[in-house]
């Protein structure tokens, strides 16, 4: 293979990388099709394998999709040949194939937090769907041209103009204009043009798939496939926080009601079982409610990993999306007014879920207007007149999340400014303020201990070196 040439991104660049190994006649691909095209004669776990959870996203009672046993089986080297590809593949395809379905996957999904989704229906429609094929070679291998030198290849290029084609004669197909591969394949083209920058053709593409999804009957309508509906719903979100415009689903018509956490209540009324630091400062029990949520989620992040479990895919997907769903809704709404410290408390959840949610490792923070957001608080952030918890869990936050590693040298400044603040109001008449200290305050707040206690340690020993300088 020549050597390839790199390129800076642009809206013409996208990402992912697929191999073939075995071709089948049109007839008998014409079948698959027809039998995988909407997913609804895809066979699923009977209700009674699986537990039922409530599904913010459809209003009602769901099985848990996490898979009863993985979709892709050892290989040996790089063996793909159990997957019939619609053409065959080169021998780096194959290789970039594997590669989307074990490293591009997880760092999608935390492997550590959750049971990863079921990916049976990404193997299917690459047995019949030229677009999705290349729509997972470009993205592929754009995810390690991009974190090996910041520029896409000749290869990344070629899938990327290869499945623009491709999504092109789809639109023209009437049994694959609107189908769940079709979507998948421009849900993946704005998740890319978002991840890089390229937030026009992000939306774009999000608007077009927008249409199609409401041709299909609505998101809902797609429940059948909860793992396509997740992923509509993240390229949705992820857009909303990198720009700050409103999301294109769930803009009215959800619940407000808790969802996790044990004490449910209605907006019309205060939860009770609040935690022990006080919360007394929030006046809207619609972002309480989303408070509670995120820490008991938090919470039974912490426990899985004590016992060696994880948290089912379905709730890690729900609890994560209709915070952030509501968290957006609160921000949008017209004539709300809000308190410093609730604002303060809104922008702090929505940085925290990015930790856990939407941002893929080993990239740049890639939402500028929430990163802006966060900034702009801590600048506003009092922090010499009281022993202030939220204030203290939102500067580790901002440190773990938006401002540390990802921000700028005046970020940085300004975070060790007010943290120094903030610890020596905080410690009172101690001389120190060790890390188990900072920790629980944290956790009562809310921390996944084993997610971000190496960066928000790191911080604690930035601002203790600063102070005895």
């Amino acid at each position: 293979m020549p050597p390839r040439k790199n390129h800076s991104p642009n809206s013409e660049t996208p990402l992912f990388i697929i191999n073939t190994s075995a071709k089948i006649d049109p007839a008998s691909r014409k079948q698959i099709r027809s039998h995988v095209m909407r997913g609804k004669n895809r066979k699923r776990a009977s209700p009674r394998d699986k537990s039922l959870i409530r599904s913010w996203i459809n209003d009602r009672q769901v099985a848990d999709y996490s898979p009863l046993s993985t979709s892709i089986p050892p290989r040996v080297g790089n063996d793909l040949s159990h997957i019939a590809f619609i053409t065959p593949l080169e021998p780096y395809m194959q290789e970039l194939m594997f590669q989307f379905f074990t490293v591009v996957k997880q760092s999608a999904y935390p492997v550590e937090t959750c049971v990863q989704p079921d990916s049976r229906q990404w193997v299917e429609y690459l047995t019949y769907d030229q677009a999705y094929l290349h729509s997972a070679l470009f993205s592929t291998n754009a995810f390690f041209d991009w974190r090996r030198s910041a520029k896409f290849g000749d290869v990344t290029l070629h899938h990327f103009t290869t499945c623009i084609s491709r999504l092109r004669q789809n639109l023209l197909d009437a049994c694959l204009a609107t189908s769940d591969s079709t979507m998948t394949t421009v849900n993946t083209l704005a998740m890319m043009a978002d991840l890089f920058g390229d937030y026009d053709n992000a939306r774009k593409h999000l608007q077009g798939l927008f249409k199609m999804v409401e041709v299909r009957g609505g998101i809902r309508a797609l429940q059948y496939n909860p793992q396509l509906q997740s992923k509509i719903l993240r390229a949705d979100l992820g857009l909303a926080l990198s720009t700050g415009v409103k999301p294109l689903f769930f803009s009215e018509g959800f619940s407000w009601e808790p969802y996790l956490s044990s004490q449910r209540q209605t907006t019309s009324s205060k939860p009770s079982g609040i935690p022990a630091w006080d919360t007394s400062f929030v006046t809207d029990p619609r972002l309480l409610n989303v408070y509670l949520d995120l820490r008991e989620f938090s919470r039974s992040a912490n426990l899985a990993k004590q016992i060696g479990s994880k948290i089912g895919a379905a709730e890690y997907l729900e609890t994560l999306i209709s915070v952030q769903y509501r968290l957006l809704a609160l921000r949008h709404e017209e004539d709300r007014s809000v308190t410093a410290e609730e604002r303060l408390l809104g922008v702090g959840m929505l940085a925290f879920t990015t930790t856990t949610f939407l941002h893929v490792k080993g990239f740049p923070f890639k939402f500028p207007h929430l990163q802006g957001e966060v900034r702009e608080c801590l600048r506003d952030l009092e922090t010499k007149e009281q022993s202030d918890m939220l204030g203290l869990w939102f500067l580790f936050v901002a440190y773990i999340s938006a401002l540390g590693s990802h921000g700028t040298g005046d970020d940085e400044r300004l975070l060790f400014e007010k943290g120094r603040e903030i610890v020596e109001v905080m410690n009172g008449d101690k001389s120190t303020l060790g890390w188990n200290e900072v920790r629980d305050m944290l956790m009562e707040v809310m921390w996944i201990d084993w997610v971000h206690s190496e960066d928000g340690r790191e911080f604690l020993d930035k601002i203790t070196a600063a102070r005895n300088h």
